[in-house]
Order: C-alpha cells, then structure tokens, then sequence
C-alpha cells in the first residue's frame, strides 16, 4: 500500500505546474464538424469535375492534331497541339508533332525546341529528328 501511494506521488509530482509555463488555448471548433466536411468535399467534387473537362478538352485536341498531322495540314498542328497542351496534360508524341510541323513550315528554332522537349519526355524519334534538323541548319 505504502508502494502504490509513494508511486501515485511521484506521478504527480510530475505533473505540476511552473511559473514559466504557458497556457494555449486550444481549438473549440471541431475540424472535421459536417460544415467543414462539406466544404471540402464540395472542392474535391469540383476538382474532379475539372480535372474531366481538361482531359475531354485534351483528348478532344489530341485527336484533332493527330488527324491534321495525318492530313499533312502542318498549321492545324501547330494550333491544336497549342490548345491540347494548353490542359495541362502532355506526352512526347504531340512535342514531336508540332515540332515536325514547325519543320515543314520553316520554323527551325521553333522546331527544334519541341524537338527537344519530345526528346526529354522519351520520344526516340525526336532523337534523330533534333540531329536530322542541326545538320540542315549548319547548312544554311
């Protein structure tokens, strides 16, 4: 008995309190309350909606580039490329167009840019077109 009411002492020896210690108040307003939980889950909602539209805008463009590079209508390239990456979304594929693109029209510094990010992002093609492109530029 003398045991446990000298270990229920020092325990609360333990617990005072000093005169250097602070007080905090401490948050009232439950944080995961229904208001709070709707809010967030309204934003997460309208994050998801979003993030659908960009990538129907995405795929949308996409394909309107693919088709335009398979028509070998070089400045519809460009221009749907632009808005397709516009979303957000990329791959090295449409890098590699537009560069292409850029090429047959002339635009060298331009071509060579996409090039490039296409070669960043993993494109093999891109690879040999930047070489293919360096070479004809040193030759004007």
């Amino acid at each position: 008995m003398t045991m446990a009411l000298m270990c229920l002492m020092a325990a609360s020896g333990n617990a005072q309190v000093y005169g250097g210690d602070t007080w905090v108040q401490l948050p009232t307003r439950d944080l995961y309350d229904s208001q709070t939980m709707s809010m967030a889950m309204q934003h997460a909602d309208m994050a998801a909606r979003q993030r659908a539209r960009r990538e129907a805008k995405w795929d949308q463009y996409s394909d309107m580039a693919y088709d335009s590079y398979s028509d070998r209508q070089w400045n519809a390239v460009i221009r749907y490329v632009g808005l397709a990456l516009e979303t957000g979304f990329y791959n090295s594929d449409m890098y590699y167009m537009r560069g292409y693109a850029y090429e047959k029209l002339g635009y060298f510094k331009e071509a060579k840019k996409d090039y490039r990010k296409a070669k960043k992002y993993g494109n093999e093609q891109a690879v040999y077109a930047l070489k293919a492109l360096k070479e004809r530029m040193k030759k004007k």
